[in-house]
């Protein structure tokens, strides 16, 4: 029996291989590679205080590549997971910037997690079409060095 590859949280000392990519190719998917990320959010009110968590993790069973060869495609891929701790990081901040939290109800903070939840994905299309899915280097060098300056705006909510 195999073990089976637990997902993977965003750190900045580890960078995606393409060992990490597990799964297998759907058979009607022209792409070289896909990458599977999420934003996990847990949220509770504990003496009035809101505690939460908002992580980026890289599941590794559903991402895949049909060429372990190209660097250029690997660090592609590893932005869609920096996207992702990227809008992490946004919501952890709308979160803690949040007046009066723990009277606000559930639907209130769901909406603020649908919002962010919806600006990852189309910040993620925009990425894949700009970049032409990384075919376009020069662009795909102009998401890299944005999304790098923009998570060190946001290093207090890492």
């Amino acid at each position: 029996m195999t073990a089976v590859a637990a997902d993977i949280p965003w750190n900045p000392q580890k960078r995606l291989s393409w060992d990490d990519f597990a799964g297998t190719p759907a058979p009607n998917n022209h792409h070289h590679a896909l990458t599977s990320t999420n934003m996990e959010m847990k949220v509770k009110c504990e003496n009035n205080q809101l505690k939460f968590k908002v992580e980026a993790v890289f599941n590794p069973k559903e991402s895949w590549t049909r060429n372990k060869s190209s660097a250029m495609l690997l660090a592609h891929e590893q932005l869609h997971f920096d996207l992702t701790e990227l809008h992490a990081r946004m919501l952890r901040k709308r979160l803690a910037e949040l007046p009066n939290p723990c009277s606000r109800g559930a639907a209130d903070l769901n909406k603020y997690a649908s919002e962010a939840f919806n600006n990852w994905h189309k910040e993620q299309d925009l990425y894949d079409t700009e970049s032409r899915h990384g075919l376009d280097k020069e662009k795909q060098m102009d998401w890299i060095a944005s999304v790098e300056i923009r998570l060190k705006r946001l290093e207090a909510y890492k």
